[in-house]
């Protein structure tokens, strides 16, 4: 079959789906029919975290309802940032902007008694029982962090659906939630979700079923089978659907476009499919991927910086300020511009002890 390798472009977030009508007409705690399929997708992302849900009689083509996040902040993106806030009694305080929204106006006494996790994510790709470590060196136990974050998107889905279905009432096994995770973690990571699922209240004890854990690389090819064909850039594609033997590679990045900047983030993952009768898809090679997203070059402009200034100076920067331009600043270097770029990094007001690096 013709080979199609493309790159989509990330469609536009759509209106919340009118309620069916009879769901409008139910009593005010209503579960699903049978012919119905409710289905909730929670996208756990290394910078970036977001749902969507859809409602429709099982095995019709629905567009998805995207939640979008930040508009307290004039934002309106399909994605927040993966990063939540507890005070020093390790409750939870907020996520996503919200959270760091918070951290980032607290005064340096303050920082010093809560706790602040970002880019945690693919801890799990090293080590599963462990602690993590927030911003100022405290650290919690790992299930504890990816509960929350969980539970958060839980309940906030649950109340998205309830605005927008005139107030009706939902528990978590009226639906089907579906978690991506990345194609390079092995077994007790995926454990590891379903037990932080559980803890969040998404399964219970007999509804184990209606969590799927879905890798990343191929959530993302059924989900580029579906669009339009003129959605994807390719040289010799001619336009036609992905029709029976059609092979085609998905290369996902987990890119995010937040303000009009690219940034990428923890993994990059691949798989490759063939269409089968029907529509239907193929592995033609096991979903693969390493951790060398955008946050790799992150990581490796820290260590340059240590290796720069001596005597701590840039872990107690990092420790107050987070980076918060650095990866904007990166996404948005081409080879078109000036190859010496300015950070907006504004060092504590003491004796610096700089390594001279050539």
């Amino acid at each position: 079959g013709r080979r199609a390798v493309g790159l989509a472009h990330r469609p536009d977030p759509v209106p919340p789906p009118e309620p069916p009508e009879w769901l409008l007409q139910s009593p005010r705690r209503w579960r699903p029919r049978h012919s119905e399929q409710f289905i909730i997708a929670i996208d756990f992302g290394t910078a970036y975290s977001g749902y969507a849900f859809s409602f429709a009689p099982k095995g019709a083509e629905v567009d998805p309802f995207l939640k979008t996040w930040g508009k307290e902040l004039g934002l309106d993106t399909p994605k927040s940032p993966t990063c939540i806030l507890f005070n020093e009694d390790e409750e939870f305080l907020g996520f996503g902007y919200e959270a760091k929204t918070v951290y980032i106006k607290m005064r340096s006494e303050e920082t010093k008694k809560h706790y602040f996790f970002e880019n945690f994510k693919m801890r799990l790709y090293d080590k599963v029982n462990m602690t993590i470590e927030a911003a100022n060196g405290k650290t919690m136990k790992a299930l504890k962090v990816f509960t929350e974050v969980l539970r958060y998107l839980k309940d906030n889905a649950q109340k998205t659906i309830a605005r927008n279905t005139e107030g009706r009432k939902f528990i978590p096994s009226d639906f089907t939630w579906v978690l991506t995770v990345p194609a390079i973690w092995d077994p007790s990571a995926k454990q590891f979700m379903r037990e932080a699922a559980a803890q969040a209240g998404i399964i219970t004890e007999g509804t184990q079923h209606h969590l799927i854990i879905a890798l990343e690389p191929e959530a993302a090819s059924v989900w580029c089978k579906k669009l339009p064909a003129d959605g994807f850039i390719t040289k010799n594609h001619d336009g036609g659907s992905l029709s029976q033997g059609t092979q085609f590679m998905v290369v996902d990045c987990e890119v995010h476009f937040h303000h009009f900047l690219c940034v990428s983030s923890g993994t990059i993952d691949v798989t490759v499919h063939k269409v089968l009768d029907g529509g239907a898809l193929n592995e033609l090679h096991k979903a693969s991927g390493n951790n060398l997203g955008g946050q790799t070059v992150d990581r490796k402009f820290k260590e340059f910086l240590r290796e720069i200034f001596s005597h701590g100076v840039w872990d107690e920067y990092e420790r107050n300020f987070p980076m918060k331009g650095f990866e904007f600043s990166r996404a948005s270097i081409t080879s078109a511009l000036n190859p010496r770029s300015l950070l907006p990094f504004f060092f504590p007001e003491r004796p610096l002890s700089v390594r001279p690096h050539f």
